[in-house]
């Protein structure tokens, strides 16, 4: 097995230094040390150190949005040290990605038809991406501070996403990328695996449930400042319409010959108190009251907002006598109006047709 120069370097405080391919226990170890001696600061360093020396790249602008981890990483790989295959893979598709943020920033597109020069920009998805990113980045700081403090640092997650400004729409990145942290903690705290334990030896298990528990804070705070962005967003105001949009599906009879009677404008059953209509071919008249003070309403072709204990109807027996004087009464008059006819009472649906004459209304 391939092996650190001195694997005891580790815990003499000199940085370890590499001569073979690692194993994951060596890589685990080695990114240890580094977390708990080097800052963000060395980190951004050996990023840059190593991609302009070994690939020609100047990321100074696009690096520090990185995790903390890929600036060790590259500083393991300039020791002398050669990855695992997967962990290998995972750091080429990282400098993929930084080449595209590059070429995304740096690039202009030349129009060939226009002497104009077309920088592109990033869009809506590419801009929360890189705040959350930058979080994840100012909270694995925060982390290695609580390492290095040996636990005793009051820190605040909460305090340092509100000094950002994140907002409803970043927490969901940085929630998901701690929610993975938490799960590698939790596996090296479960672990029945003894190279596993070995590369986390220089924690104890209160730490490694302490560092649980941060992880959980930062999920719990994300949360938190989610529902403080669904509060405070402004509940949708609905337009409002018009008594003749509302009326707009009503289908009533305009006018029945044979009695001589006109329908009213529909538009007028908005907000009345009263509605009388009367059916051409049962013969049968009615009367709707409305519930409360803010009368009848209509919901498609159907009224609404009516008192289906009062709002009645009854056969009539000579309409041509009656409908006058509905017509042409006072509210006085029509107060008591339909208990004066004799007939069978019944109740009004609300429904409205091709049938239904609209007599008048009371406001």
């Amino acid at each position: 097995m391939a092996r650190m120069i001195d694997a005891n370097t580790i815990f003499s405080g000199q940085e370890p230094k590499f001569s073979a391919e690692l194993s994951q226990l060596d890589l685990m170890r080695a990114l240890s040390w580094y977390a708990q001696n080097k800052d963000n600061k060395d980190s951004y360093k050996y990023a840059c150190d190593f991609l302009k020396k070994k690939h020609k790249l100047d990321v100074s602008s696009v690096i520090k949005n990185q995790s903390p981890t890929f600036g060790f990483v590259c500083r393991i790989i300039s020791n002398g040290g050669t990855l695992p295959t997967k962990n290998q893979t995972w750091v080429d598709d990282e400098i993929e990605k930084l080449k595209d943020l590059i070429k995304n920033k740096k690039e202009p597109v030349v129009d060939i038809e226009e002497p104009i020069i077309k920088v592109a920009v990033p869009n809506i998805q590419d801009r929360l991406r890189e705040k959350a990113s930058e979080c994840v980045g100012e909270l694995e700081g925060q982390l290695d501070d609580l390492i290095l403090s040996k636990f005793s640092a009051d820190l605040s997650p909460y305090g340092l996403m509100h000094g950002m400004e994140i907002k409803g729409v970043h927490t969901k990145h940085i929630s998901e990328w701690f929610k993975k942290r938490r799960i590698e903690f939790d596996e090296v705290l479960h672990t029945d695996d003894p190279q596993i334990k070995e590369g986390y030896s220089n924690f104890t298990k209160p730490q490694l449930k302490k560092l649980i528990a941060w992880c959980d804070q930062v999920i719990t705070d994300c949360t938190k400042i989610s529902g403080e962005a669904v509060k405070s967003r402004k509940p949708r105001k609905r337009k409002t319409k018009t008594p003749e949009q509302l009326v707009a599906k009503v289908n009533v009879l305009d006018k029945f010959d044979e009695l001589k009677l006109v329908s009213i404008p529909t538009k007028e059953i908005i907000g009345a108190m009263q509605l009388w209509v009367y059916n051409t071919k049962t013969r049968k008249l009615g009367c709707y009251h409305a519930i409360d003070a803010d009368g009848l309403a209509v919901k498609g072709s159907s009224l609404t907002n009516f008192n289906e204990s009062k709002s009645v109807c009854k056969k009539l027996r000579k309409p041509e006598a009656t409908l006058p004087e509905i017509i042409k009464g006072g509210k006085v008059l029509l107060r008591n109006y339909m208990d004066s006819i004799r007939a069978v009472e019944s109740g009004l649906t609300g429904r409205l047709n091709a049938d239904t004459i609209l007599i008048r209304t009371l406001k």
